[in-house]
C-alpha cells in the first residue's frame, strides 16, 4: 500500500520546482516560496530538509536546505538561504533566483524532525544564525495545529538586523502565550527598544533560568557545531536525557584530503572512467570533479543522495546513517562520507 508522501496528489520529485516568490529576510538571507507543477502538494515533517540542484561553471551541484515552511500549507515549500564565504550553490541562489525560476530537487528527507503524532508537552528550540529555518517549521507548525505544548524559542544572532524572521517571531510570541521568545544579541545595537533580547551568548545559567521544566521537554539543536555540543552539555548538565536531545547533523564529517599522502586508482565502468584519488580525498569530489552524475546533496552522511556501490576495495566511512542494512550487505557508501583505502572501482546512479 502507498504511503501518504507517495499519494499522486503530492510531488514525488518527478519535475523542477517552480519559485512562486522570494522574501528578503536580512541584508544576507532569502526565503525562496517553490511550487510543483500541475499544483501537486508537498508531503514532509516540519525539520526535514529539500535539497536543490544549481548548474555553475557547466556543472551539476547539489545541497541540502533545512525547510521553513509548515506543512500545514502543503501547496508550496520554502527554503531560506543565507549568503556564505565559499558557499557556491547558496550564493548563486541568492544572485540568480526570483519568482518564475525552475530548479530540480528532491523530495523532503531527514531524521531530525518534530512527527505530528509525537509532540512533547514542552518543546525547547535552539538555534543560532541560519539554524534557525527546521525551528522555524516546527514552530509554525505547532502553532497553526494549536498543538497542546510549550515552546521555549532559544535563538542566537549577531545583532537585531540579524535576526531571521524577526518580525513574525516577535508577532507569533505576542498573540501565542505557549510561546515564550528567548534572544540572545552577541553584538545588540540597541535601536529597537520594544525588542526584549539577553545580552551577549546562552550559557549554563541562563539556559536552566529560562527552561526550569526540563523533565517533560524534547529539544532541538541546530547551527555550528560547537553551539549544539556547548548546548547539548549544558541541557545534559541540567538532568535532560540524551533521548530527548536531537539535533541537526549538518556538518560534514570527513576531513580534508591531506596535502601528501599515497594514491589509489579510480575505475567506473558504467561511465567509462578512470582516474586517481588521493588517501583522505573523499569520494564525491573526486566524482564531482570527474563530472559523473553524483548528486551531494546534503554533504554530511544524512540524506543518501550519493550512495554509491564499491565493487571492488576498500572503503573507509564515517557515516552509513540512510543506508539500509541490505544496502550495506549490497557495499554501497555514501561518497561525502568515504576515503579509499585501496584501488577502487565503483558503480554509481
Amino acid at each position: 500500500m502507498n504511503t501518504i508522501a507517495e499519494h499522486p496528489l503530492f510531488w514525488q520529485g518527478e519535475s523542477p520546482l517552480t519559485c512562486v516568490d522570494r522574501i528578503e529576510e536580512t541584508h544576507d538571507v532569502a526565503t525562496f516560496v517553490l511550487a510543483a507543477p500541475s499544483r501537486r502538494l508537498f508531503h514532509f515533517h516540519p525539520g526535514q530538509f529539500l535539497s536543490v540542484g544549481a548548474t555553475i561553471d557547466g556543472k551539476p551541484l547539489w545541497r541540502a536546505y533545512s525547510i521553513s515552511s509548515s506543512p500545514t500549507r502543503p501547496e508550496t515549500v520554502s527554503i531560506t538561504v543565507k549568503r556564505v564565504a565559499g558557499g557556491r550553490v547558496s550564493n548563486w541562489l541568492l544572485d540568480s533566483i526570483g519568482p518564475g525560476s525552475e530548479l530540480p530537487a528532491l523530495t523532503p528527507a531527514g531524521d531530525f524532525a518534530l512527527h505530528p503524532g509525537d509532540i512533547p508537552s514542552t518543546v525547547a528550540l535552539f538555534s543560532a544564525g541560519c539554524g534557525i529555518t527546521p525551528m522555524m517549521s516546527m514552530t509554525r507548525f505547532l502553532l497553526e495545529t494549536r498543538a497542546a505544548a510549550d515552546i521555549h524559542f532559544f535563538h542566537s544572532a549577531r545583532s537585531e538586523d540579524d535576526i531571521i524572521f524577526r518580525d513574525e517571531l516577535l508577532s507569533l510570541a505576542a498573540s501565542h502565550i505557549n510561546l515564550k521568545l528567548h534572544l540572545f544579541l552577541s553584538r545588540p545595537q540597541g535601536e529597537m527598544p520594544h525588542l526584549s533580547w539577553h545580552r551577549g551568548r546562552l550559557d549554563a545559567s541562563r539556559l536552566q533560568r529560562l527552561l526550569p521544566e526540563r523533565k517533560n521537554t524534547r529539544a532541538y539543536l541546530c547551527g555550528q557545531e560547537t553551539y549544539m555540543d556547548a548546548v547539548g552539555n549544558w541541557l545534559r548538565e541540567a538532568g535532560m536525557a540524551e533521548a530527548a536531545i536531537r539535533r541537526e547533523n549538518f556538518q560534514a564529517p570527513c576531513a580534508e584530503a591531506p596535502a601528501e599522502g599515497e594514491r589509489f586508482g579510480l575505475r567506473v565502468p558504467g561511465f567509462d572512467k578512470n582516474t586517481e584519488i588521493a588517501e583522505g580525498e573523499l569520494l564525491l569530489d573526486v566524482l564531482e570533479r570527474e563530472g559523473l552524475p553524483i548528486i551531494g546533496a546534503c554533504r554530511t552522511g544524512v540524506c543518501g543522495s550519493c550512495k554509491c556501490k564499491v565493487v571492488s576495495g576498500d572503503v573507509q566511512t564515517s557515516s552509513t546513517a540512510p543506508l539500509t542494512p541490505e544496502e550495506i550487505a549490497s557495499g554501497y557508501v555514501l561518497a561525502c562520507c568515504g576515503t579509499a583505502r585501496s584501488d577502487l572501482v565503483l558503480q554509481i546512479g
